[in-house]
């Protein structure tokens, strides 16, 4: 079960409870945002008492470095890159192009990199390339995972999510999101598999991280950590 709870030094919390846990678990996202998991049935008004609870440990969690951009910056994608750069035609607006693997990203030269507003519209545009690269570049290696797998789920469709980068629907069909495209090709393959095993265990249970673990060669809880500290290039 999922949701969020609100808190004044915090923010949105993000909530997943758990049937099974006996303990609460702090982590922030890769994302930035805090996801907080907890015991399946405890209320709202505990879920706030556990943030109060542990907020002194909260405030040392290490959290993911702010998104920035600089013009010359090359963000490296999944068989593609962008890269950022000025252009004095159009104020107000950012151009872009695609020259072979390479978007080229330009943005008015007056325009101001540190403010929020342009970095969500830079954002914005990255991730929509990254829609169409996702279709053209991941769903094609997903194929090729499943296959070395001997697995045969139903499709593969792409999805936009920061927080939640895949998922096995219960009509057997794997959505892996566009942001992937931002990761490192084991990583890629890692979310792969996590999702090709849903397909026989819908769960999270024992017998299915030790699925994922013989799928990625004995090496799922480095993969999960490596995830855990990556931080993406672009808001959400």
């Amino acid at each position: 079960m999922k949701g969020h709870i609100e808190d004044k030094e915090f923010g949105k919390i993000y909530v997943e409870l758990r049937r099974g846990m006996t303990s609460v678990r702090f982590t922030y996202h890769t994302d930035g945002s805090l996801l907080m998991r907890a015991p399946f049935g405890v209320s709202v008004a505990d879920l706030k008492r556990m943030v109060d609870m542990n907020r002194e440990q909260l405030r040392r969690l290490p959290r993911p470095e702010g998104v920035s951009f600089h013009l010359g910056q090359v963000i490296e994608c999944y068989k593609c890159r962008v890269i950022i750069e000025s252009q004095n035609r159009m104020p107000g607006y950012i151009l872009n192009h695609w020259d072979e693997d390479t978007l080229h990203l330009q943005v008015h030269e007056s325009a101001d990199l540190n403010d929020e507003g342009v970095k969500r519209t830079i954002s914005t545009v990255i991730g929509r390339a990254m829609d169409v690269q996702a279709h053209a570049a991941l769903l094609p290696f997903a194929h090729k995972v499943a296959d070395e797998l001997g697995l045969r789920p139903a499709g593969f469709e792409v999805g936009r999510g920061m927080r939640k980068l895949g998922h096995c629907t219960s009509k057997r069909i794997i959505q892996l999101s566009r942001n992937l495209m931002f990761l490192p090709q084991e990583l890629i393959r890692y979310i792969i598999c996590h999702e090709l095993a849903h397909l026989t265990h819908m769960n999270h249970s024992p017998e299915f991280h030790a699925l994922v673990n013989q799928y990625t060669d004995g090496h799922e809880r480095d993969l999960e950590q490596q995830l855990r500290h990556f931080h993406f290039p672009i808001l959400k």
